[in-house]
């Protein structure tokens, strides 16, 4: 099977994207997957590089997603949620933030639907099935959408913000106080995932907002970075490359540095422009929870 290493760059008037992924070092075949989307063009980016512009008012989406399934081609799973993503978010058009929040959750229904339904015509996709967390936005509002353990930062005046929760038996055992944190990096089942498209008909997603400052930067990424690459690592990282091309190579070999063990893949946009207001001295970004988990039935209709 090919390997699988593809980059995309997108740049903006006030917002400059760029996206890599790698096949790492220790896989034969990439199950990650990235899309940057201009939903008001109609625009995505996911396997070439491409340059674009846009002027705010913004309708943007930016999505990685992990697939998983052993040799049931999870790869397949990775790329059919991005792209159902995708045509959703853009056939709905979104008008304002709230209606973009609706948008967004039936889009990530919609992926578990597809890739669920894909598994169960294919017995070559049988049981595969993918994380997603997507960040969309418009105007200076973005929502961040999860589901599984691929992440979502911000950086902000060179602090960083996890903007996502791990949906995994992990990070449930440490929420509720049954394992400490210096259990974590031994915790022997600590990949297991509670939550990923494809794996069950009710499907529960996080969402969460943030209003973006002036200079803020996003990162999203896999786990093939996140298990790899400490936090004060990745917002140094950040800080040093304000350019999100080259963010995204830094991070990227940083990773394989580490070993490579995973595909790695990071989507990276920096979000600047009279459109937004200024950072309010060191104030860290607030974090507002819309839904801990939406319940979604993903049985088609």
């Amino acid at each position: 099977m090919p390997v699988y290493r593809s980059s995309a760059v997108e740049r903006a008037a006030s917002v400059a994207m760029a996206a890599r992924t790698d096949v790492g070092l220790s896989r034969d075949h990439n199950e990650d997957a990235f899309l940057i989307s201009d939903l008001a063009r109609g625009l995505a980016h996911g396997s070439a590089a491409a340059q674009a512009s846009a002027e705010p008012p913004l309708a943007l989406s930016l999505g990685v997603y992990d697939g998983s399934g052993g040799a049931s081609s999870p790869d397949a799973a990775s790329r059919l949620a991005a792209r159902t993503v995708h045509a959703a978010l853009t056939r709905a058009a979104p008008r304002s933030s709230d209606a973009l929040e609706r948008n967004l959750l039936d889009a990530i229904t919609a992926a578990g639907r597809a890739v669920l339904d894909n598994a169960r015509r294919s017995p070559e996709h049988r049981s595969s099935g993918t994380t997603a967390t997507v960040a969309a936005l418009c105007d200076e509002r973005l929502l961040i959408a999860q589901v599984g353990d691929s992440r979502a930062y911000l950086l902000r005046g060179g602090a960083l913000t996890r903007l996502s929760r791990d949906q995994t038996l992990l990070q449930s055992l440490l929420d509720s106080g049954k394992l400490q944190p210096e259990e974590a990096a031994t915790f022997e089942h600590r990949g297991v995932m509670l939550q990923a498209l494809g794996l069950r008909e009710q499907l529960r997603i996080a969402l969460s907002a943030v209003e973006l400052r002036r200079e803020d930067t996003l990162l999203l990424c896999t786990d093939g970075l996140s298990d790899l690459i400490h936090d004060q690592h990745i917002a140094a990282t950040l800080d040093a490359h304000p350019d999100p091309a080259a963010a995204s190579s830094a991070l990227i070999e940083a990773a394989l540095a580490a070993g490579g063990q995973d595909n790695v893949t990071v989507v990276v946009a920096r979000f600047d422009g009279p459109w937004l207001a200024p950072p309010a001295g060191d104030i860290a970004p607030q974090v507002v929870e819309i839904a801990k988990f939406s319940e979604a039935s993903i049985r088609r209709s």
